[in-house]
């Protein structure tokens, strides 16, 4: 990596990961320059690599990241950040709200509005759908956003009645909501893909198929689906019945799904795509090339162990994979030096305490690379299991991504346990929709996954691993790592830093995960497209005001 690219990153860090407001996102791009009439493309076309297939596009059921930024696209919640993360009154569902003192309730106005079929959305669609995310019947991985309104985590459990939810709709522009305890990020929340209301109609009509297929969604957002051919192709049009219309450019998104990365790079210099991630190994190409942006990511990647399979309950076993992993020349030489070496789950610059960030706080560190520690905790792990090296290498294997990039990553972990244990674990390479099958069913031992933070808060991170919760897929389950996130749900101020501080420490001690790095999106975009806005928190891109340039 250069020094000047080395810079930035610094500079992009600095910046991004000390942003520590409520109910906003921390996003590095360009804003909109105004009056852009005379600079516009004849033709707003924009051409983009979705990579994969989404696994789902049910905003009250998805939990995929791909997912979530298609329906962002395609759907509107009651609030929508802006160019730069905030929310202001006025920018989604909602023309207006009033909230109380106390800050528990909430009166949202809804504006006129339409789906994309014509009828109007109303707040019995709003209710219907948050209510739908909390039904048991749904397992809605993502509920638990919703526990911030009373009744909602009681009717969640099997605890507590529908009706005993607070949400009321005394009319067809007005809902109401009560909140258990004032929520900061409630507002924001409501802008995130659970959230999102859908169709009422709509899904009764299609049922278990509703988002199966373009034609088996009604839209709300700024595009709706044209054409979906599935592990292909995915092409968003204008919506000509959004409410705010007038102030989407792009005509077309046209989108494939692309896995390798010679391909995308390949279209991306012909023409054929507008912009792209930029696979690790071509880092050096375009680095200091002008198309070439660092954008800020709140992501953690870490190993995750499948803690229900007999082998992983053993912690020396986890422990030894932990240990053998270099995850410094991991970011240095396989990642080309664009990332940050993880100490612990949360991101750097989660908000913490003392005006200081969650990491500049933090009580504890992640393990560190140490072969000669991870070859005695695999022999003390070994011996614990009565099993040998041949047995262990027979049972676990290593669960990932199919793209090329994936591929490159998995080898060097292979490569980092071969020779600091002296064992060859076998990669199961596996689409994004099936890797996350795998992890619902319990079906894998151990596996690189990735977490992107919803909204700006240590929680985000933090309560993914409480027992039972919808995300918890390495099935980890401590007590006392439960009476803390309920602390810090529950409190305000360090009262709640400290008590994810003290959980954090109980993810170093039992190890259902290790955290391994914190990416940053390598982008080339070209110099004619504007405003295609990327936010370092919660949806990854949006589109909504990007347009193309004469060019």
């Amino acid at each position: 990596m250069t020094k000047n690219k080395f810079m930035v990153l610094v500079i992009i860090f600095v910046m991004v990961f000390t942003i520590a407001l409520s109910g906003c996102k921390g996003e590095i791009n360009e804003t909109p320059n105004g009056d852009i009439s005379e600079e516009l493309a004849d033709e707003q076309i924009l051409r983009v690599n979705w990579a994969a297939e989404p696994p789902g596009l049910d905003p009250q059921t998805t939990t995929a990241a791909l997912s979530i930024e298609i329906i962002r696209a395609t759907m509107e919640g009651l609030v929508r950040p802006d160019q730069k993360g905030f929310i202001k009154k006025g920018s989604g569902l909602a023309e207006d709200w009033e909230m109380s003192e106390d800050g528990i309730n909430y009166k949202f106005t809804l504006r006129d509005a339409k789906w994309s079929d014509g009828t109007d959305i109303t707040s019995e669609d709003i209710k219907y759908s948050w209510l739908r995310a909390l039904a048991p019947e749904t397992a809605a991985e993502y509920a638990a956003m919703l526990y911030h309104i009373k009744g909602a985590e009681e009717y969640n459990k099997n605890e507590g009645s529908r009706e005993d939810v607070a949400i009321k709709t005394p009319d067809p522009k007005t809902i109401e909501v009560e909140l258990v305890r004032p929520t900061a990020q409630f507002l924001e929340l409501t802008s995130f893909a659970t959230l999102v209301p859908v169709q009422k109609a709509a899904v009764e009509k299609f049922g278990n198929d509703y988002a199966a297929d373009a034609e088996k969604i009604v839209y709300s957002g700024p595009f709706i689906i044209k054409e979906w051919t599935h592990d292909q192709k995915l092409t968003l049009e204008k919506n000509p019945n959004y409410w705010d219309a007038e102030n989407v450019k792009i005509q077309t998104i046209e989108g494939d799904m692309i896995l390798d990365s010679n391909t995308a790079v390949n279209l991306y210099d012909t023409g054929g795509l507008d912009t792209i991630v930029v696979p690790m190994e071509f880092v050096d190409k375009y680095g200091d090339t002008d198309e070439y942006k660092i954008v800020p990511d709140s992501t953690t990647w870490y190993l995750q162990y499948n803690l229900t399979n007999n082998i992983m309950k053993n912690y020396n076993i986890r422990a030894a994979f932990a240990r053998a992993l270099d995850s410094e020349s991991f970011v240095n030489n396989v990642l080309n030096g664009v990332g940050m070496v993880a100490n612990g789950l949360t991101p750097p610059g989660m908000p913490g305490k003392d005006d200081k960030t969650f990491d500049a706080v933090r009580t504890s560190k992640s393990l560190t690379f140490d072969k000669a520690a991870a070859a005695k905790h695999l022999e003390d792990g070994l011996n614990e299991l009565g099993i040998t090296k041949e047995q262990l290498q027979n049972e676990v294997t290593f669960l990932a991504g199919d793209s090329s990039a994936w591929k490159l990553m998995t080898e060097a972990f292979q490569q980092m346990w071969r020779e600091n244990l002296g064992l060859d674990i076998v990669v199961e390479n596996v689409s994004y929709a099936i890797r996350l099958d795998r992890y619902n069913k319990k079906d894998y031992t151990l596996s690189l996954a990735g977490w992107g933070a919803d909204y700006n808060d240590p929680m985000t991170f933090m309560d993914l691993f409480i027992t039972n919760g919808g995300n918890n897929d390495a099935y980890y389950s401590n007590t006392e790592y439960d009476k803390l996130i309920d602390i810090a749900v529950n409190g305000t101020g360090d009262e709640r830093i400290d008590a994810m501080l003290k959980a954090e420490e109980l993810l170093v001690k039992d190890l259902p995960i290790h955290p391994v790095y914190h990416p940053v999106k390598d982008i080339l975009e070209k110099p004619y497209v504007k405003d295609l806005v990327r936010y370092a928190v919660g949806c990854d891109n949006e589109y909504k005001w990007c347009y193309i340039l004469k060019h």
